[in-house]
Protein backbone atom coordinates (compact mmCIF):
# COMPACT_ATOMS: atom_id res chain seq x y z
CA UNK A 1 0.00 0.00 0.00
CA UNK A 2 1.49 3.38 -0.98
CA UNK A 3 2.39 5.67 1.92
CA UNK A 4 2.22 9.44 1.27
CA UNK A 5 4.50 11.48 3.79
CA UNK A 6 4.59 15.30 2.75
CA UNK A 7 7.25 17.54 5.08
CA UNK A 8 5.19 20.47 7.12
CA UNK A 9 6.19 23.71 7.96
CA UNK A 10 7.54 24.10 11.46
CA UNK A 11 5.97 21.25 12.69
CA UNK A 12 7.60 17.51 13.69
CA UNK A 13 5.79 14.78 11.48
CA UNK A 14 5.79 11.30 12.60
CA UNK A 15 4.47 9.85 9.34
CA UNK A 16 5.00 6.28 11.13
CA UNK A 17 2.82 7.02 13.75
CA UNK A 18 -0.11 4.82 13.35
CA UNK A 19 -3.63 6.21 12.25
CA UNK A 20 -5.78 5.66 15.42
CA UNK A 21 -3.34 7.23 17.41
CA UNK A 22 -2.85 10.21 15.10
CA UNK A 23 -6.94 10.64 14.81
CA UNK A 24 -7.39 11.54 18.89
CA UNK A 25 -5.96 15.13 18.25
CA UNK A 26 -8.34 17.80 19.78
CA UNK A 27 -10.30 20.39 17.48
CA UNK A 28 -10.01 23.74 18.45
CA UNK A 29 -11.72 26.68 16.50
CA UNK A 30 -10.63 28.03 13.47
CA UNK A 31 -10.27 31.69 16.08
CA UNK A 32 -7.73 29.91 18.82
CA UNK A 33 -5.65 27.89 15.75
CA UNK A 34 -4.56 31.29 13.89
CA UNK A 35 -3.15 32.18 16.95
CA UNK A 36 -0.27 29.71 15.92
CA UNK A 37 1.43 31.51 13.00
CA UNK A 38 3.81 28.08 12.79
CA UNK A 39 0.41 25.66 13.09
CA UNK A 40 -0.52 27.94 10.16
CA UNK A 41 2.11 28.27 8.55
CA UNK A 42 2.30 23.97 8.17
CA UNK A 43 -1.83 24.01 7.12
CA UNK A 44 -0.70 26.09 4.37
CA UNK A 45 1.51 24.31 3.21
CA UNK A 46 -0.01 20.90 3.77
CA UNK A 47 -3.37 22.22 2.02
CA UNK A 48 -0.81 23.54 -1.02
CA UNK A 49 0.68 19.66 -1.61
CA UNK A 50 -3.07 18.43 -1.18
CA UNK A 51 -3.66 20.50 -4.18
CA UNK A 52 -0.59 19.52 -5.96
CA UNK A 53 -1.59 15.88 -5.64
CA UNK A 54 -4.98 17.29 -7.80
CA UNK A 55 -1.84 17.19 -11.25
CA UNK A 56 -1.52 13.29 -10.26
CA UNK A 57 -2.35 10.41 -12.22
CA UNK A 58 -5.97 10.33 -11.86
CA UNK A 59 -5.70 6.17 -10.84
CA UNK A 60 -3.21 6.36 -8.41
CA UNK A 61 -3.35 6.57 -5.06
CA UNK A 62 -1.70 10.24 -4.86
CA UNK A 63 -4.53 11.88 -6.64
CA UNK A 64 -7.23 9.62 -3.95
CA UNK A 65 -5.43 11.74 -1.35
CA UNK A 66 -5.57 15.00 -3.23
CA UNK A 67 -7.84 18.35 -2.34
CA UNK A 68 -10.24 18.34 -5.39
CA UNK A 69 -10.67 14.68 -5.15
CA UNK A 70 -11.82 15.57 -1.23
CA UNK A 71 -14.34 17.88 -2.61
CA UNK A 72 -15.89 15.74 -5.12
CA UNK A 73 -16.56 13.07 -2.58
CA UNK A 74 -19.27 15.31 -1.46
CA UNK A 75 -20.45 16.11 -4.66
CA UNK A 76 -19.28 16.94 -8.30
CA UNK A 77 -20.24 18.06 -11.95
CA UNK A 78 -19.72 15.43 -14.59
CA UNK A 79 -21.51 11.98 -15.74
CA UNK A 80 -22.38 9.31 -13.70
CA UNK A 81 -25.10 8.16 -11.08
CA UNK A 82 -23.81 10.61 -7.92
CA UNK A 83 -23.18 13.65 -10.53
CA UNK A 84 -25.01 17.01 -11.39
CA UNK A 85 -24.98 18.15 -15.23
CA UNK A 86 -23.19 21.24 -15.41
CA UNK A 87 -25.06 23.20 -18.28
CA UNK A 88 -28.33 22.41 -16.71
CA UNK A 89 -26.93 23.90 -13.70
CA UNK A 90 -25.97 26.96 -15.09
CA UNK A 91 -28.78 27.40 -16.79
CA UNK A 92 -30.93 27.47 -14.03
CA UNK A 93 -28.67 29.11 -11.62
CA UNK A 94 -27.57 31.60 -13.72
CA UNK A 95 -30.67 33.97 -13.56
CA UNK A 96 -30.17 34.12 -9.38
CA UNK A 97 -26.50 35.11 -10.24
CA UNK A 98 -27.84 38.01 -12.73
CA UNK A 99 -30.54 39.28 -10.16
CA UNK A 100 -27.78 40.37 -8.12
CA UNK A 101 -24.42 40.79 -10.08
CA UNK A 102 -23.62 41.98 -13.78
CA UNK A 103 -22.93 39.48 -16.42
CA UNK A 104 -19.41 39.82 -16.17
CA UNK A 105 -18.98 39.06 -12.49
CA UNK A 106 -21.60 36.07 -12.82
CA UNK A 107 -19.04 34.63 -15.56
CA UNK A 108 -16.04 35.29 -13.17
CA UNK A 109 -17.76 32.88 -10.74
CA UNK A 110 -19.59 30.54 -12.95
CA UNK A 111 -17.28 30.23 -15.67
CA UNK A 112 -14.36 28.14 -13.81
CA UNK A 113 -16.91 25.03 -12.68
CA UNK A 114 -15.66 22.22 -14.59
CA UNK A 115 -16.72 18.54 -15.27
CA UNK A 116 -15.03 15.57 -13.72
CA UNK A 117 -14.05 11.98 -15.13
CA UNK A 118 -14.93 8.93 -12.38
CA UNK A 119 -11.46 7.54 -11.87
CA UNK A 120 -12.07 4.07 -13.22
CA UNK A 121 -10.07 1.94 -10.17
CA UNK A 122 -13.07 0.05 -8.84
CA UNK A 123 -14.17 2.16 -6.47
CA UNK A 124 -14.20 5.75 -6.87
CA UNK A 125 -17.82 5.43 -8.59
CA UNK A 126 -19.23 4.74 -5.30
CA UNK A 127 -17.10 7.69 -3.57
CA UNK A 128 -17.57 10.79 -5.29
CA UNK A 129 -20.98 12.99 -4.68
CA UNK A 130 -22.49 10.65 -1.94
CA UNK A 131 -23.01 13.26 0.46
CA UNK A 132 -26.22 12.63 2.43
CA UNK A 133 -28.35 16.13 2.87
CA UNK A 134 -32.64 16.40 3.78
CA UNK A 135 -32.50 12.48 5.09
CA UNK A 136 -31.69 11.16 8.36
CA UNK A 137 -28.12 9.94 7.50
CA UNK A 138 -26.79 13.96 6.75
CA UNK A 139 -24.99 13.79 10.60
CA UNK A 140 -23.48 10.47 10.57
CA UNK A 141 -22.37 10.69 6.65
CA UNK A 142 -20.57 13.95 7.38
CA UNK A 143 -18.91 12.70 10.85
CA UNK A 144 -17.59 10.02 8.84
CA UNK A 145 -16.31 12.42 5.82
CA UNK A 146 -14.29 14.63 8.38
CA UNK A 147 -12.88 11.63 10.12
CA UNK A 148 -11.49 10.31 6.91
CA UNK A 149 -10.35 14.09 4.94
CA UNK A 150 -8.34 14.88 8.86
CA UNK A 151 -6.75 11.65 8.46
CA UNK A 152 -5.46 12.30 4.88
CA UNK A 153 -4.66 16.60 5.94
CA UNK A 154 -2.71 14.96 8.66
CA UNK A 155 -0.83 13.38 6.08
CA UNK A 156 0.58 16.03 4.35
CA UNK A 157 0.60 18.48 7.86
CA UNK A 158 1.84 16.59 10.73
CA UNK A 159 1.06 14.16 12.78
CA UNK A 160 -0.17 16.66 15.39
CA UNK A 161 -2.60 18.64 13.13
CA UNK A 162 -6.70 18.21 13.87
CA UNK A 163 -9.26 20.04 11.94
CA UNK A 164 -10.23 22.96 13.19
CA UNK A 165 -13.86 24.35 13.37
CA UNK A 166 -15.44 27.40 12.38
CA UNK A 167 -17.24 29.02 15.72
CA UNK A 168 -19.14 31.46 14.15
CA UNK A 169 -19.40 34.08 16.63
CA UNK A 170 -15.78 33.92 17.42
CA UNK A 171 -15.24 35.61 14.16
CA UNK A 172 -16.61 39.48 14.57
CA UNK A 173 -16.82 41.79 11.56
CA UNK A 174 -14.78 44.76 10.78
CA UNK A 175 -18.38 46.45 11.08
CA UNK A 176 -19.10 45.42 14.81
CA UNK A 177 -22.55 44.49 13.71
CA UNK A 178 -22.02 41.12 12.09
CA UNK A 179 -19.91 37.74 11.95
CA UNK A 180 -17.15 37.75 8.99
CA UNK A 181 -14.97 34.39 8.03
CA UNK A 182 -12.16 32.90 9.95
CA UNK A 183 -9.12 34.76 9.67
CA UNK A 184 -7.45 31.87 8.83
CA UNK A 185 -9.06 31.61 5.30
CA UNK A 186 -9.98 35.20 4.60
CA UNK A 187 -7.94 36.89 1.95
CA UNK A 188 -5.29 36.49 -0.58
CA UNK A 189 -2.48 35.39 2.38
CA UNK A 190 -3.83 32.53 3.12
CA UNK A 191 -2.81 31.19 0.21
CA UNK A 192 -3.68 27.75 0.17
CA UNK A 193 -7.08 27.78 2.15
CA UNK A 194 -8.06 31.31 0.50
CA UNK A 195 -11.72 30.78 -2.57
CA UNK A 196 -12.03 33.85 -4.61
CA UNK A 197 -15.57 32.27 -5.08
CA UNK A 198 -17.33 34.08 -1.95
CA UNK A 199 -19.89 36.60 -1.14
CA UNK A 200 -18.19 39.79 -2.11
CA UNK A 201 -16.98 41.90 0.34
CA UNK A 202 -16.58 38.82 2.77
CA UNK A 203 -12.43 38.08 1.70
CA UNK A 204 -12.04 41.77 2.52
CA UNK A 205 -14.07 41.60 5.71
CA UNK A 206 -16.20 44.58 3.96
CA UNK A 207 -18.97 43.00 4.19
CA UNK A 208 -20.22 40.86 7.17
CA UNK A 209 -22.46 37.60 7.99
CA UNK A 210 -26.14 38.19 9.57
CA UNK A 211 -25.54 37.13 13.20
CA UNK A 212 -28.69 35.29 13.17
CA UNK A 213 -27.41 33.08 10.70
CA UNK A 214 -25.24 30.84 12.94
CA UNK A 215 -28.03 30.18 15.60
CA UNK A 216 -28.82 26.61 16.59
CA UNK A 217 -31.18 27.89 18.50
CA UNK A 218 -33.96 25.95 16.47
CA UNK A 219 -32.49 22.63 16.46
CA UNK A 220 -31.25 22.50 20.23
CA UNK A 221 -35.21 23.22 21.50
CA UNK A 222 -35.50 19.19 20.10
CA UNK A 223 -34.80 16.50 21.93
CA UNK A 224 -35.94 13.83 19.42
CA UNK A 225 -33.27 13.23 17.06
CA UNK A 226 -35.23 13.63 13.58
CA UNK A 227 -36.68 16.71 14.36
CA UNK A 228 -33.03 18.29 15.82
CA UNK A 229 -31.39 16.87 12.73
CA UNK A 230 -33.96 18.78 10.42
CA UNK A 231 -33.25 21.56 12.25
CA UNK A 232 -29.84 21.73 12.25
CA UNK A 233 -29.17 20.33 8.42
CA UNK A 234 -31.26 23.80 7.89
CA UNK A 235 -29.92 26.23 10.22
CA UNK A 236 -26.99 27.27 10.79
CA UNK A 237 -25.70 24.49 8.05
CA UNK A 238 -27.70 25.11 5.22
CA UNK A 239 -28.08 29.10 6.33
CA UNK A 240 -24.79 29.55 6.56
CA UNK A 241 -23.34 27.40 3.28
CA UNK A 242 -26.06 30.13 1.80
CA UNK A 243 -24.28 33.27 3.58
CA UNK A 244 -20.76 32.41 2.13
CA UNK A 245 -22.30 31.45 -1.35
CA UNK A 246 -24.66 34.77 -1.86
CA UNK A 247 -27.94 33.33 -0.90
CA UNK A 248 -26.76 29.98 -2.51
CA UNK A 249 -26.68 31.88 -5.91
CA UNK A 250 -22.97 31.72 -6.22
CA UNK A 251 -20.27 29.20 -5.94
CA UNK A 252 -18.16 27.74 -4.46
CA UNK A 253 -19.85 27.09 -1.00
CA UNK A 254 -23.16 27.98 -2.12
CA UNK A 255 -23.82 24.46 -4.50
CA UNK A 256 -23.98 21.87 -3.04
CA UNK A 257 -21.64 19.63 -6.00
CA UNK A 258 -18.63 21.73 -5.38
CA UNK A 259 -19.03 23.27 -1.69
CA UNK A 260 -15.85 21.12 -0.64
CA UNK A 261 -13.54 23.25 -3.15
CA UNK A 262 -13.42 25.57 -0.75
CA UNK A 263 -11.41 25.24 2.37
CA UNK A 264 -14.01 26.83 5.02
CA UNK A 265 -16.57 23.55 3.99
CA UNK A 266 -14.49 21.55 6.51
CA UNK A 267 -14.20 24.09 9.20
CA UNK A 268 -18.18 24.73 8.82
CA UNK A 269 -18.94 21.35 9.37
CA UNK A 270 -16.33 20.31 11.85
CA UNK A 271 -18.40 23.20 13.89
CA UNK A 272 -21.93 21.38 13.11
CA UNK A 273 -20.24 17.94 14.22
CA UNK A 274 -19.45 19.89 17.13
CA UNK A 275 -23.23 21.12 17.53
CA UNK A 276 -24.22 17.66 17.04
CA UNK A 277 -21.63 16.35 19.89
CA UNK A 278 -23.17 18.90 22.34
CA UNK A 279 -26.63 17.39 21.99
CA UNK A 280 -25.79 13.87 22.09
CA UNK A 281 -23.62 14.62 24.96
CA UNK A 282 -26.65 16.84 26.87
CA UNK A 283 -28.88 14.00 25.89
CA UNK A 284 -26.78 11.46 27.26
CA UNK A 285 -26.43 13.26 30.76
CA UNK A 286 -23.00 11.55 31.63
CA UNK A 287 -23.91 7.94 30.17
CA UNK A 288 -21.44 6.48 27.40
CA UNK A 289 -22.41 7.27 24.03
CA UNK A 290 -22.52 3.63 22.30
CA UNK A 291 -24.22 1.80 20.10
CA UNK A 292 -26.25 0.24 22.77
CA UNK A 293 -27.17 3.77 23.89
CA UNK A 294 -27.79 5.27 20.73
CA UNK A 295 -30.21 1.97 19.59
CA UNK A 296 -31.98 3.46 22.90
CA UNK A 297 -32.13 6.58 22.65
CA UNK A 298 -32.04 8.29 18.79
CA UNK A 299 -35.33 6.08 17.88
CA UNK A 300 -34.07 4.62 14.52
CA UNK A 301 -34.53 1.57 13.35
CA UNK A 302 -31.61 -1.09 13.28
CA UNK A 303 -31.65 -0.82 9.87
CA UNK A 304 -30.07 2.73 9.54
CA UNK A 305 -27.35 1.65 11.83
CA UNK A 306 -26.16 -0.93 9.03
CA UNK A 307 -25.68 1.63 5.88
CA UNK A 308 -22.90 1.86 4.99
CA UNK A 309 -20.47 4.54 3.03
CA UNK A 310 -17.06 4.32 1.14
CA UNK A 311 -13.93 6.57 1.03
CA UNK A 312 -10.57 6.48 0.63
CA UNK A 313 -7.98 6.80 3.41
CA UNK A 314 -5.07 8.63 3.93
CA UNK A 315 -3.34 6.16 1.59
CA UNK A 316 -5.60 6.27 -0.73
CA UNK A 317 -6.93 3.17 -0.22
CA UNK A 318 -10.48 2.22 -0.15
CA UNK A 319 -11.95 2.59 2.87
CA UNK A 320 -16.08 1.66 4.54
CA UNK A 321 -17.74 2.84 7.69
CA UNK A 322 -21.57 1.97 8.78
CA UNK A 323 -23.73 4.10 10.67
CA UNK A 324 -22.93 1.78 13.85
CA UNK A 325 -19.47 2.50 13.58
CA UNK A 326 -20.28 5.96 14.23
CA UNK A 327 -21.21 5.29 17.81
CA UNK A 328 -19.11 2.76 18.56
CA UNK A 329 -16.54 3.59 20.92
CA UNK A 330 -12.70 3.89 19.52
CA UNK A 331 -13.95 3.85 15.44
CA UNK A 332 -14.02 7.48 15.20
CA UNK A 333 -12.08 9.22 18.22
CA UNK A 334 -13.02 13.09 17.51
CA UNK A 335 -12.42 15.47 20.35
CA UNK A 336 -13.33 19.22 20.58
CA UNK A 337 -12.06 21.81 22.16
CA UNK A 338 -16.13 23.00 23.29
CA UNK A 339 -18.43 20.28 23.24
CA UNK A 340 -20.79 21.22 26.00
CA UNK A 341 -21.53 24.44 25.51
CA UNK A 342 -22.80 25.50 22.42
CA UNK A 343 -26.07 26.68 23.17
CA UNK A 344 -24.89 29.92 24.37
CA UNK A 345 -26.37 32.86 23.64
CA UNK A 346 -25.96 34.91 20.63
CA UNK A 347 -23.15 37.90 21.99
CA UNK A 348 -25.26 40.24 19.28
CA UNK A 349 -28.65 39.42 21.13
CA UNK A 350 -28.09 41.34 24.21
CA UNK A 351 -28.68 44.71 22.16
CA UNK A 352 -32.00 43.16 20.22
CA UNK A 353 -33.24 41.19 23.38
CA UNK A 354 -36.80 42.54 24.96
CA UNK A 355 -37.71 42.01 28.22
CA UNK A 356 -39.79 39.08 28.90
CA UNK A 357 -43.61 40.12 29.81
CA UNK A 358 -46.11 38.35 32.18
CA UNK A 359 -47.63 35.33 29.35
CA UNK A 360 -51.18 35.65 28.35
CA UNK A 361 -50.72 32.95 25.93
CA UNK A 362 -52.92 29.87 26.02
CA UNK A 363 -51.49 26.36 25.16
CA UNK A 364 -54.53 24.79 25.00
CA UNK A 365 -55.70 27.77 22.13
CA UNK A 366 -57.97 26.69 19.33
CA UNK A 367 -54.93 26.63 15.93
CA UNK A 368 -54.63 30.03 14.56
CA UNK A 369 -53.82 30.31 10.67
CA UNK A 370 -53.71 32.98 8.05
CA UNK A 371 -56.57 30.54 6.51
CA UNK A 372 -55.17 31.22 3.12
CA UNK A 373 -51.82 30.98 0.87
CA UNK A 374 -48.66 33.26 1.44
CA UNK A 375 -46.31 34.44 -1.39
CA UNK A 376 -43.63 35.99 -0.41
CA UNK A 377 -41.51 37.86 -3.56
CA UNK A 378 -38.93 39.96 -2.55
CA UNK A 379 -41.47 42.18 -0.29
CA UNK A 380 -41.13 41.64 3.68
CA UNK A 381 -44.69 41.05 5.06
CA UNK A 382 -46.08 41.01 7.61
CA UNK A 383 -49.17 37.70 8.21
CA UNK A 384 -51.97 37.86 10.72
CA UNK A 385 -52.99 34.72 12.59
CA UNK A 386 -57.24 34.25 13.38
CA UNK A 387 -58.79 30.85 14.09
CA UNK A 388 -58.49 28.34 11.65
CA UNK A 389 -60.90 28.02 9.48
CA UNK A 390 -62.64 24.54 9.15
CA UNK A 391 -61.72 23.86 5.47
CA UNK A 392 -57.80 24.24 6.83
CA UNK A 393 -58.26 22.52 9.75
CA UNK A 394 -59.09 19.50 8.23
CA UNK A 395 -56.34 19.74 5.74
CA UNK A 396 -54.06 19.94 7.76
CA UNK A 397 -52.47 17.00 10.27
CA UNK A 398 -52.37 17.28 13.81
CA UNK A 399 -48.56 18.04 15.07
CA UNK A 400 -46.98 14.49 16.00
CA UNK A 401 -44.68 16.89 17.88
CA UNK A 402 -47.77 18.18 19.93
CA UNK A 403 -48.17 14.75 21.81
CA UNK A 404 -43.92 14.45 22.41
CA UNK A 405 -44.42 17.90 23.85
CA UNK A 406 -46.94 19.23 25.99
CA UNK A 407 -47.29 22.96 26.59
CA UNK A 408 -45.04 23.43 23.73
CA UNK A 409 -46.03 25.59 21.15
CA UNK A 410 -45.23 25.54 17.54
CA UNK A 411 -45.10 28.22 14.11
CA UNK A 412 -45.75 25.87 11.08
CA UNK A 413 -45.43 26.82 7.26
CA UNK A 414 -47.23 24.27 5.40
CA UNK A 415 -46.54 22.92 1.72
CA UNK A 416 -43.71 25.86 0.75
CA UNK A 417 -41.90 26.30 -2.00
CA UNK A 418 -39.89 28.09 -4.15
CA UNK A 419 -41.00 30.19 -7.14
CA UNK A 420 -37.81 30.10 -9.88
CA UNK A 421 -34.34 30.27 -8.26
CA UNK A 422 -34.87 33.67 -5.60
CA UNK A 423 -31.93 35.29 -4.77
CA UNK A 424 -33.30 36.64 -1.69
CA UNK A 425 -34.27 34.51 1.14
CA UNK A 426 -36.34 35.50 4.46
CA UNK A 427 -36.06 35.69 8.12
CA UNK A 428 -38.82 34.78 10.59
CA UNK A 429 -40.22 36.85 13.20
CA UNK A 430 -43.09 36.92 16.15
CA UNK A 431 -44.80 39.80 16.90
CA UNK A 432 -47.83 41.22 18.19
CA UNK A 433 -50.55 43.17 16.12
CA UNK A 434 -50.60 46.10 18.99
CA UNK A 435 -47.12 46.35 18.94
CA UNK A 436 -45.43 45.11 15.31
CA UNK A 437 -41.64 47.01 16.24
CA UNK A 438 -41.79 44.32 18.89
CA UNK A 439 -40.49 41.80 17.36
CA UNK A 440 -38.73 38.01 18.55
CA UNK A 441 -36.52 36.49 15.67
CA UNK A 442 -37.69 32.79 15.38
CA UNK A 443 -35.66 31.27 12.05
CA UNK A 444 -33.98 32.16 8.82
CA UNK A 445 -35.19 30.05 5.78
CA UNK A 446 -32.60 27.87 4.07
CA UNK A 447 -32.10 27.46 0.38
CA UNK A 448 -29.41 24.98 0.59
CA UNK A 449 -29.44 21.99 -1.75
CA UNK A 450 -33.10 22.76 -2.25
CA UNK A 451 -32.49 23.29 -5.90
CA UNK A 452 -29.83 20.74 -6.79
CA UNK A 453 -30.02 17.45 -8.83
CA UNK A 454 -31.45 14.44 -7.47
CA UNK A 455 -28.51 12.69 -6.53
CA UNK A 456 -26.75 11.67 -3.20
CA UNK A 457 -29.98 12.33 -1.19
CA UNK A 458 -30.35 15.65 -2.49
CA UNK A 459 -33.72 17.56 -3.49
CA UNK A 460 -34.53 17.82 -7.61
CA UNK A 461 -35.42 21.04 -9.45
CA UNK A 462 -38.88 20.85 -7.48
CA UNK A 463 -37.61 23.45 -5.46
CA UNK A 464 -40.09 22.06 -2.77
CA UNK A 465 -39.14 22.78 0.72
CA UNK A 466 -42.04 20.66 2.17
CA UNK A 467 -43.45 21.78 5.70
CA UNK A 468 -41.23 23.73 8.05
CA UNK A 469 -41.44 23.64 11.77
CA UNK A 470 -40.52 25.48 14.28
CA UNK A 471 -40.42 25.78 18.30
CA UNK A 472 -41.34 28.90 19.77
CA UNK A 473 -43.00 28.47 23.04
CA UNK A 474 -40.18 30.84 24.14
CA UNK A 475 -41.00 33.87 21.37
CA UNK A 476 -45.01 33.54 22.77
CA UNK A 477 -43.77 33.47 26.44
CA UNK A 478 -41.65 36.58 25.64
CA UNK A 479 -44.06 38.47 23.23
CA UNK A 480 -46.77 37.70 26.28
CA UNK A 481 -50.23 38.30 24.10
CA UNK A 482 -52.99 36.01 22.75
CA UNK A 483 -53.01 33.48 19.94
CA UNK A 484 -55.22 36.25 17.76
CA UNK A 485 -53.00 38.99 18.73
CA UNK A 486 -49.82 37.12 16.99
CA UNK A 487 -47.92 38.37 13.73
CA UNK A 488 -45.32 36.43 11.74
CA UNK A 489 -43.43 38.71 10.06
CA UNK A 490 -41.33 37.35 7.19
CA UNK A 491 -38.56 40.04 6.12
CA UNK A 492 -36.35 39.47 2.82
CA UNK A 493 -32.49 39.11 3.47
CA UNK A 494 -29.52 38.53 1.51
CA UNK A 495 -27.90 37.08 4.47
CA UNK A 496 -25.38 39.91 5.33
CA UNK A 497 -26.11 42.84 7.76
CA UNK A 498 -27.16 44.95 5.01
CA UNK A 499 -30.26 46.09 4.65
CA UNK A 500 -31.68 44.62 0.86
CA UNK A 501 -33.45 46.80 -1.59
CA UNK A 502 -37.44 45.67 -1.75
CA UNK A 503 -38.90 45.37 -4.61
CA UNK A 504 -41.59 42.69 -6.45
CA UNK A 505 -39.89 39.65 -7.66
CA UNK A 506 -40.35 37.34 -10.05
CA UNK A 507 -38.91 34.48 -7.66
CA UNK A 508 -40.00 34.17 -4.40
CA UNK A 509 -41.69 31.42 -1.71
CA UNK A 510 -44.67 30.29 -1.84
CA UNK A 511 -46.86 29.07 1.79
CA UNK A 512 -49.88 27.18 1.43
CA UNK A 513 -50.66 28.35 5.43
CA UNK A 514 -49.10 29.90 8.33
CA UNK A 515 -50.07 28.26 11.28
CA UNK A 516 -49.49 28.17 15.24
CA UNK A 517 -50.46 25.49 17.15
CA UNK A 518 -49.89 23.93 21.14
CA UNK A 519 -50.37 21.20 23.21
CA UNK A 520 -51.87 21.45 26.76
CA UNK A 521 -49.76 21.60 29.43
Amino acid sequence: MNSICIPALAVAIACGLSSAAQADSLRISAADFAKDPARVAALRAGIANMRTSNQANPLSAQFRTSFNYWANTHGYFGTGGNATNLPNYIAYRMPQCLAILSQAQCDAYYQPMHTSTVPADGFTQNVWGTCQHGNLNFLPWHRMMLYFYERTVRKYVGADYALPYWDYYQEKAANGQGLALPALVRGPQTGSLYDPFRTPGLNENTSAIDPDNASAAQAFKFNDFTQFSNQLQGQPHGVMHCAVGQNCALPNMGFVPIAGLDPVFYMHHANIDRLWQCWLNRKAAGQPITLEWAKKSLGMPDSWYSTSYTFADENGAQVSMTIADVFTPGKIPVRYANETQCEGQDPFMSTKAKTAQASLFKTNHQPVSSNKAVRLMGVSQKVSLDPQTATLMQSSEKLNLLSQSPGQTFLVLDDVKMIGAPHLTYKIYLSSEKNPDHQVYVATINFFGVLDHDHGGHAAHTGHLGQLVYQVSDQVQQLGVAATDLTVQFVATDLTTNKVEEKTLETGLAIGQVRLESGTN
